[in-house]
């Protein structure tokens, strides 16, 4: 099998950058630190960025993961807490969602960037690390 072969549906890439893994492979360890790649899967040496200003994608991502975590939080407390609803709680809560899911959560968002964009431009040869003489 080559490090071409299309994953075994469209949504697979997807599936597996919400898993947090190499969309591409399904590989583990893709991850520098808590808000990092590695510039390619250690698996299968698929480059994480296509193209100049990719990460621009990922930023979406995690402004629309905020929106849900923020909504749920919102309309789950109002729900489960009415009619007495501690809005000042609510309040402080929500934005400190709003401030620690960023930090948190944007290396994941990156693999589910990925995986997205690889549901609709699946990976191209060129796209992939040449394996160096040493890797065996």
């Amino acid at each position: 099998m080559s490090s071409t072969t299309p994953p075994t549906s469209r949504i697979t890439p997807l599936v597996r950058g919400f898993l947090g893994q190499c969309p591409h492979c399904g590989g583990r360890g893709v991850f520098a630190g808590l808000n990092d790649l590695q510039p390619h899967c250690p698996t299968c040496r698929f480059s994480f960025v296509r193209e100049e200003g990719y990460w621009l994608g990922s930023m979406i991502v995690i402004m629309a993961l905020v929106l849900i975590i923020f909504g749920i939080w919102t309309v789950g407390g109002l729900l489960l807490t009415w009619p007495d609803v501690p809005w000042t709680m609510l309040t402080i809560v929500g934005v400190g969602l709003n401030i620690l899911v960023p930090f948190t959560l944007y290396g994941w968002s990156k693999t589910i960037w990925v995986g997205l964009d690889l549901t609709f431009n699946p990976a191209q040869l060129e796209e992939f690390l040449p394996e160096s003489p040493t890797d065996g």
